[in-house]
């Protein structure tokens, strides 16, 4: 059935929607739902962040009691299943919808046309995929993500206006103000694990946790910590082992990093696998991988230089997310943010795709994706 010029307004306002949520949903989809009824639009909303409510029910919320018999016009075809959130075509069957209207096909094998199939066996009407080139356009990462037997991987960190993090290898020091240290816990608070290297605990010894006045976003458990330390020089006293009972912490050592001291480490509650060993360090894909199969979808690493470097090195990094204050270090033993990418010339340098500035207090914000 062809679209009308009204549908087709209502649809791409979806879709202008969903935009919204880049950078805070992957490795799910990004999803902009509008819902009219005949007094207009009573409700609208996007997938806001990773593991919050779905754009459907936000918009629902909004609605309330408005949306029976009301059209909900939605990006992405409405899931069915049971992931971070209940499913989508529940809520709108519950909501009395009388009508859904979608652009995109969900790619998700756990979907895939099933969505639809609901919604209509439960006597809505339903019309779509609709605008697909248009709605095809919103799923790269997500299509990228289904693809991979790994996290979706952001690496952040914070650098002076000249690129450095640290004045001199292995000092602590926080670069940013305030408000961008609040974001970065905002962001723990949203991803299923924290990986650095045992380089970034020596200098800081950061808990890792998501520590907001008001806990963990919609109720969510702490992240996992996880420190790639290949010779287990991780202190007993460090934040992390002192609080492995409250909240989890991992450890990927060397095949041949055991003994003593992993018994030490294991006692005051610290998980630790051995992963293959390279050169370079712990096997990155390997630990990848271990960690898909621990349920991490979503990780965060947040340094150090070299970790960073390595990833993105061998292209196991999707997004970016990188903090620039105006401060200057200059000194002649200063760390970049990011090392051993083995680029030689600036014609080889990684392009972020679609990249997002804002200003955040007197800090700026960068995000982008890395491409594949």
């Amino acid at each position: 059935m062809a679209l009308s010029d009204h549908d087709r307004e209502r649809l791409r306002r979806a879709f202008a929607l969903a935009r919204k949520g880049r950078f805070a949903v992957e490795p799910n989809p990004i999803v902009g739902c509008v819902i009219e009824s005949d007094d207009g639009v009573v409700g609208e909303s996007w997938h806001k962040a990773y593991g919050g409510a779905h754009a459907e029910v936000e918009a629902l919320r909004m609605a309330g009691k408005r949306a029976r018999g009301a059209t909900a016009y939605v990006s992405l075809e409405p899931c069915c299943h049971t992931g971070k959130t209940g499913p989508c075509t529940d809520a709108l069957i519950d909501a009395g919808i009388g009508r859904v209207v979608f652009g995109a096909v969900d790619p998700n094998p756990a979907v895939a046309g099933k969505g639809a199939e609901r919604l209509r066996g439960a006597g809505i009407e339903v019309e779509g995929p609709h605008l697909e080139d248009e709605a095809e356009a919103l799923l790269g990462p997500f299509r990228a993500a289904l693809e991979r037997d790994r996290p979706w991987v952001i690496a952040k960190w914070a650098m002076s206006l000249d690129g450095a993090i640290t004045p001199k290898a292995g000092r602590g020091g926080a670069i940013t103000g305030i408000r961008a240290k609040r974001h970065t816990h905002e962001l723990r608070g949203r991803v299923d694990a924290v990986a650095v290297g045992i380089g970034t605990i020596l200098a800081d010894d950061s808990d890792l946790t998501c520590r907001l006045a008001d806990g963990v976003p919609d109720g969510r458990a702490q992240p996992l910590r996880v420190v790639l330390d290949s010779s287990l020089r991780l202190p007993l006293t460090s934040k992390l082992v002192v609080s492995a009972g409250a909240v989890p912490v991992l450890v990927y050592c060397a095949e041949g990093a055991l003994g003593a001291r992993r018994q030490a480490l294991e006692s005051a509650g610290v998980r630790i696998e051995a992963m293959p060993a390279t050169p370079a360090g712990i096997d990155v894909a390997a630990m990848l991988a271990s960690l898909k199969s621990h349920g991490v979808d979503r990780l965060l690493v947040e340094g150090g230089a070299s970790l960073h470097g390595t990833l993105l090195r061998r292209g196991l990094v999707d997004q970016v997310t990188a903090w620039v204050a105006p401060r200057i270090l200059g000194g002649s033993e200063a760390v970049s943010a990011v090392t051993g990418t083995d680029i030689d010339r600036a014609e080889e340098a990684l392009v972020l795709a679609e990249p997002m500035w804002r200003k955040v207090g007197d800090d700026l914000l960068l995000q982008g994706y890395v491409p594949s």
